[in-house]
């Protein structure tokens, strides 16, 4: 068999006995990079009540869309194993499907950075403080929220340039630190940001080393987060519709100088925030075309 044979295999579907089998699956795109979200397409037998996906040990709840077939995004988080996973669809808690998508490694760069010295070793307080507002941030990337607060495609928060790349390997005063999990756009202080797309706010804290931040809970495991603000113009339980102003550019946290870093989690996986706007359009329209 042929490359090109095998991948459109793999990019399909493998049918499981039950009484709602698939009539296909469909993911796009494969290969899945490290850090890179890809939607499910799922045509099943039956309209199961309750249809889900399994991939990396994530369910994700499978969305009635176009054509009666359902959907859901699935992502590669930066740490993913490589080569040939298995995503499972069940429907109504039984297996109907199963496919395999092949996980391949990203070469995302390395950026080196310097910053002041304070950010090397916290004072107890701010370790403290430090560990309780990673808990409530980790909290809300892996929220499911089963409600949709979104619709149509998700919008850059500011028009800026990126500075720095999400999953660059951050080298910070000369140590490795983990990748960059967000994106860089190049903003001035006080330039407002608007929401991504609609949803609730999650959190709205001052961040040791993010600075002031903002998560978004969008619904349906998908939040987005925005660093190193001047100021938070929402507060946590708030709703916010998509395009609305939530904060205002700055330089507050571990940086070198004022941009707004952009972040966005899929199913609990931080993600390329880029390639989930373009994903989005796609997603997007599929869940809402009758």
């Amino acid at each position: 068999m042929n490359r090109l044979a095998l991948s459109l295999m793999l990019a399909f579907f493998v049918l499981c006995p039950g009484p709602a089998a698939a009539q296909m699956i469909h993911i796009w795109p494969t290969p899945l990079g490290k850090g890179q979200p890809a939607m499910v397409t799922a045509c099943l037998r039956g309209s199961p009540a309750r249809a889900e996906v399994e991939f990396l040990g994530r369910k994700t709840p499978l969305q009635r869309g176009a054509r009666g077939c359902y959907y859901a995004v699935v992502a590669a988080p930066l740490d993913a194993p490589l080569g040939r996973q298995t995503l499972r669809v069940f429907a109504d808690g039984r297996q109907a499907a199963a496919a395999l998508i092949t996980v391949k490694a990203m070469d995302y760069g390395v950026r080196r950075i310097t910053v002041h010295k304070k950010f090397d070793d916290l004072s107890p307080a701010e370790l403290e403080k430090y560990k309780k507002d990673q808990a409530k941030i980790a909290a809300a990337y892996v929220r499911r929220t089963p409600e949709r607060y979104w619709s149509g495609p998700f919008i850059r928060p500011v028009p800026g340039v990126v500075v720095s790349k999400f999953g660059r390997r951050s080298v910070v005063n000369g140590v490795e630190k983990l990748p960059h999990s967000g994106v860089d756009l190049r903003a001035a202080t006080g330039e407002p940001v608007k929401a991504t797309a609609a949803g609730v706010v999650a959190v709205a804290l001052d961040h040791y080393f993010g600075g002031q931040t903002i998560i978004i809970d969008h619904g349906q495991g998908v939040v987005s987060r925005y660093l190193h603000l001047s100021a938070m113009l929402v507060k946590e339980g708030q709703r916010v519709a998509k395009g609305q102003i939530i904060a205002e550019v700055g330089a507050t946290g571990r940086v070198t100088g004022p941009h707004l870093d952009f972040g966005v989690g899929v199913g609990g996986a931080r993600i390329d925030p880029l390639a989930w706007l373009e994903l989005s359009r796609r997603y997007a329209a599929a869940l809402e075309a009758n």
